[in-house]
C-alpha cells in the first residue's frame, strides 16, 4: 500500500516462499512473524489465489517479543510455470490498542488505512528437474548509465539430465548475453566426498544505455528458456532443433536499473547546499518563509506595473511625434494660401467689379 507506514514485525523470509514440487501432493512452507515491540501487533495474511492455498493461522495477534510459526500450505495442482508468478502474500499488521483489546473482525474493520502496515512475499515454485536461475526475480543494473553496465545470471542444473538453455532479451538491441545458448550437465557424485555437485554456468548480461529511454516505463525482461534432454538424445544435435522438438520451460526476469550514483549525488548535494546557508536560513520558520512570500509577490506587482507605465510613455511619445508633422505641414499651406492673395494687384479687383457690374446691370434690364 502506497505511503503505509514501515513494518514492525520481522518476517522470515523476508522476500520469498519456495515450495518444491511435483505437486501432486500437499506442499508447505513456513513464514515466521517476529513482535519486537512492547506492545502486542495484530497481522492478517491474504493471498492473491486463495484457493490454492491453506494458511494456519491466517490472523491473530503476535505479544510483545514473541513469534508464532505460520504454516502456508499449497494444494496439488497442475503445475502451469507460466502461471507461478502470480501467487503472491501479503502480511499486514497493525499495533493493537490498549485494552480492551477488540477481537481481529472489529480490530480489521476499525482499523484506519493510515496505520496498516503491509509486506509482501513472492511465491517461488519449482520442479526438482527445473533450472534454478539466480537471481530469481530481478536483474538489477545500476547506474550512472553513461557506459556499458555488467549484471550477472547463474543458472544451475539441479536434476539427473543434460539442460539446455536459451536466454533472449526483450530489447535485443540494448542487451548483449554472453553465452547466449548452452548445456548444462547432469549433477553428479563426488566419489571422494560422496556428496552431490550441480553443474552451473554464468551468464554475463550488458546493458548499452546508447539511445535508452530511463524515464519510460520499465518494461524490459529476460526470457529464460531451457528444455531437458533425454537420455537417448545425440550430444551433437543442433539446440535449436532440440527447443523446437522438447518440452520447453519459460523462466522471466524483470530488467531493474537503480540510477544509484546519480541519485547519491543529489543527496550529496543538498546537504551541501543546507551545510552552506547560514544559521538564521536553516532555522527560518514558517512565518519568515511566508513574509518572504508576501515581498516576492509585491514585487512581482510593482514590476508589472512598471512595465504597464513604460508602455503607456512609449505610445505616447510615438503618437506626439505622428502628429507633428502632419499639424506643422497645414499650418505651413494656409500661409501659403494667404502669402498668394495678397500678392494679388488692385487693377484686378478693378476689372472684376466692372464685369460683375456690367453682368447684372444687363441682366436686370
Amino acid at each position: 500500500m502506497a505511503g503505509s507506514p514501515a513494518q514492525v514485525l520481522q518476517i522470515d523470509p523476508k522476500n520469498e516462499l519456495v515450495f518444491e514440487g511435483p505437486f501432486v501432493d500437499v506442499v508447505t512452507s513456513y513464514i515466521k512473524l517476529t513482535n519486537p515491540l512492547d506492545r502486542a501487533v495484530g497481522f492478517k495474511i491474504k493471498t492473491t489465489v486463495p484457493k490454492c492455498y491453506c494458511v494456519k493461522p491466517s490472523n491473530g495477534y503476535i505479544e510483545p517479543h514473541q513469534s508464532i510459526e505460520v504454516a502456508v500450505m499449497l494444494q496439488p495442482f497442475n503445475y502451469n510455470a507460466a502461471e507461478k508468478f502470480n501467487h503472491k502474500f501479503m502480511i499486514q499488521s497493525i499495533i493493537a490498542p490498549d485494552d480492551p483489546r477488540p477481537t481481529m473482525e472489529q480490530l480489521w474493520k476499525d482499523a484506519p488505512r493510515s496505520k496498516l502496515m503491509d509486506s509482501r512475499l513472492f511465491c517461488l515454485l519449482r520442479l526438482p528437474e527445473e533450472l534454478l536461475v539466480e537471481p530469481s526475480r530481478d536483474l538489477v543494473f545500476e547506474g550512472p548509465f553513461v557506459k556499458p553496465i555488467t549484471s550477472v545470471i547463474k543458472l544451475i542444473n539441479p536434476s539427473s539430465h543434460n539442460i539446455c538453455f536459451r536466454i533472449t532479451a526483450s530489447s535485443p538491441d540494448h542487451f548483449s548475453i554472453t553465452p547466449s545458448m548452452g548445456v548444462l550437465s547432469a549433477h553428479g557424485n563426488s566419489e571422494i566426498s560422496g556428496m552431490v555437485y550441480f553443474s552451473f554456468r554464468f551468464c554475463l548480461v550488458v546493458f548499452h544505455p546508447n539511445d535508452f529511454d530511463l524515464t519510460a516505463k520499465n518494461r524490459e525482461r529476460m526470457l529464460i528458456q531451457s528444455v531437458i534432454a533425454s537420455e537417448g538424445t545425440d550430444p551433437k544435435m543442433d539446440q535449436t532443433v532440440l527447443f523446437k522438438e522438447g518440452k520447453v520451460t519459460d523462466y522471466y526476469l524483470k530488467c531493474v536499473f537503480k540510477n544509484t550514483g546519480i541519485e547519491e549525488r543529489i543527496e550529496v548535494s543538498k546537504h551541501q547546499v543546507a551545510s552552506s546557508k547560514p544559521p538564521h536560513d536553516v532555522c527560518m520558520g514558517k512565518t519568515d518563509i511566508e513574509k518572504l512570500m508576501a515581498e516576492i509577490s509585491m514585487l512581482r506587482q510593482e514590476n508589472a506595473a512598471l512595465k504597464e507605465s513604460d508602455i503607456h510613455l512609449r505610445r505616447t511619445a510615438l503618437s506626439d511625434t505622428c502628429r507633428m508633422p502632419t499639424e506643422s505641414g497645414g499650418g505651413g499651406h494656409h500661409k501659403v494660401n494667404a502669402d498668394a492673395f495678397s500678392n494679388i494687384p488692385p487693377i484686378l479687383y478693378l476689372s472684376l467689379a466692372l464685369l460683375i457690374g456690367l453682368f447684372l446691370g444687363r441682366f436686370l434690364l
